[in-house]
């Protein structure tokens, strides 16, 4: 099975810019299942984003499609469907507060903040370099420059129409900080979310949680995290677990 994704600099750090990304590789360390990795050309793959998995020579995308396809095919792999209702229900309130809710304050931050964005150009390109034809890399550099503008306008748009993007930057960081405040609340002196043994929310909160500590985009939401040794915890115990090697991305092949 092949994982088509972003990648990230220095794989030491973090593996993706994408919490998605992150989301599905932990998920499927967590389970136990194989896989390698590709730098994915988004724009040629179904839904134009990623992740996307290569299964049985088809292309699925999306992380929770990818995790629910896997699911049916690997019995043994970490499901919501081993948890009690409660927890259940619980696992889909958080999901939705972090894929739903948070994701946005996370894509205000990185465009619409000038510094985040200027922070994030060269993980963009490094991106670039890695996905693009061999006979358009001469050119990125001269025009990345002029492309970065569009994509800012993009995302800031996108973050706009779904309605984070119309709220004062302090008032969106509060938003954030009160998403991690409850999942500290949850979480409480638990090894995980839900307990004991790890699940699928977890995979999920860390690609989040990665995301705010180790990428270069500070903000008082980033400062709240840092200065919450619970949740800081909670990220090195999952990346002791399952991120000690990480898997180097190849060249793009769609």
């Amino acid at each position: 099975m092949i994982i088509y994704k972003f990648g990230y600099p220095d794989l030491q750090v973090s593996p993706d810019i994408s919490p998605f990304v992150i989301k599905l590789e932990t998920w499927l360390r967590m389970s136990g299942i194989p896989y390698e990795t590709r730098t994915g050309a988004n724009q040629a793959m179904p839904h134009q984003k990623l992740p996307v998995a290569m299964i049985a020579g088809e292309l699925v995308p999306d992380s929770s499609l990818i995790i629910q396809h896997l699911q049916y095919l690997h019995p043994q792999a970490i499901s919501d469907q081993n948890l009690s209702a409660d927890e259940r229900a619980r696992s889909c309130a958080l999901r939705a507060l972090f894929e739903q809710h948070l994701y946005f304050v996370l894509l205000y931050n990185r465009y619409a903040m000038q510094a985040n964005f200027n922070a994030y150009k060269p993980l963009l390109l490094d991106y670039a370099k890695r996905s693009t034809p061999a006979w358009q890399k001469p050119f990125l550099t001269t025009f990345a420059p002029l492309i970065f503008p569009f994509v800012q306008m993009k995302y800031r748009r996108m973050a706009w129409q779904q309605g984070t993007g119309r709220h004062k930057p302090e008032d969106i960081n509060a938003m954030g900080i009160e998403v991690w405040k409850s999942v500290k609340e949850i979480l409480g002196d638990q090894p995980f979310l839900l307990g004991g043994q790890p699940s699928l929310i977890d995979a999920t909160a860390f690609g989040f949680l990665n995301a705010e500590i180790r990428h270069p985009f500070p903000s008082p939401i980033h400062d709240y995290v840092l200065g919450q040794p619970a949740l800081v915890a909670y990220h090195d115990r999952i990346w002791e677990r399952y991120w000690k090697q990480p898997v180097t991305p190849s060249a793009a092949d769609i």
